[in-house]
């Protein structure tokens, strides 16, 4: 079991674990970390197979290093996992600001256009490419109309961001599926993270391990899935 993996948000919580199980199972990882001190730590705990990228999703210039980055080092990518992400503050319609809106607008989708085209040509050369979208159970729009989040202050934001992302997820199944490249959309759980919501039940290493083992059974069949793996499907 083996491949090219570019994750990123791979200096901590999932992400960084993503690349620990993901590293410990042979693939040749290419973590997208925003700061030279991160960047400099991963490269010291990973030391081979490990190819540390400095960059911002939230910038057009992560697409130039990641594509040099690369290049250097083989000429596909087997899986690009988008996990990078930032959490929203205001739940409360008159205190929103648009400028937090753009910036998780920023992040979670723009960012993932700005990855898919830096990724895309090295994507077409894998026999089994698959793009795995982090999102959140609340970007479900069915959920969040259900009532089901009411009363739980989740941001305006955070819940508007993701709901555009899972969108843009189904946009690229429908342009990239008939050319081979999987795309689908996780939940990763209820994770305790720094972020991470009041009910969170899950470490994040233990969802790391279930979302690489859930990676391992993608093909261009099981395309434009809304899921956290292994326990269930999510409504869009």
């Amino acid at each position: 079991m083996s491949g090219h993996v570019l994750i990123t948000g791979a200096n901590r919580g999932l992400g960084y674990e993503l690349l620990k199980v993901f590293h410990a199972n042979n693939y040749v990882v290419f973590p997208l970390i925003r700061n030279n001190t991160a960047l400099q730590r991963i490269r010291e705990e990973f030391s081979e197979r490990c190819y540390p990228i400095e960059g911002d999703v939230g910038l057009d210039s992560c697409k130039k290093n990641i594509e040099l980055t690369i290049k250097k080092y083989t000429n596909k990518i087997d899986i690009l996992i988008n996990n990078a992400g930032i959490p929203g503050v205001e739940y409360q319609i008159d205190k929103v600001n648009t400028s937090e809106v753009y910036d998780l607008f920023n992040i979670h989708c723009l960012g993932i256009i700005r990855t898919v085209q830096a990724t895309l040509p090295f994507l077409f050369n894998s026999s089994n490419p698959r793009i795995i979208n982090v999102s959140s159970r609340l970007g479900s729009l069915s959920k969040m109309a259900s009532g089901e989040f009411k009363d739980r202050h989740f941001s305006y934001s955070y819940r508007i961001a993701k709901a555009a992302q899972n969108m843009l997820s189904i946009c690229l199944h429908n342009e990239l599926n008939s050319k081979g490249i999987h795309v689908s959309v996780i939940h990763p759980g209820r994770l305790k993270t720094d972020s991470g919501s009041s009910d969170a039940d899950m470490e994040a290493f233990e969802a790391a391990e279930l979302i690489f083992k859930w990676i391992q059974t993608l093909n261009k069949e099981n395309s434009c899935q809304y899921v956290q793996p292994f326990f269930k499907e999510l409504k869009w």
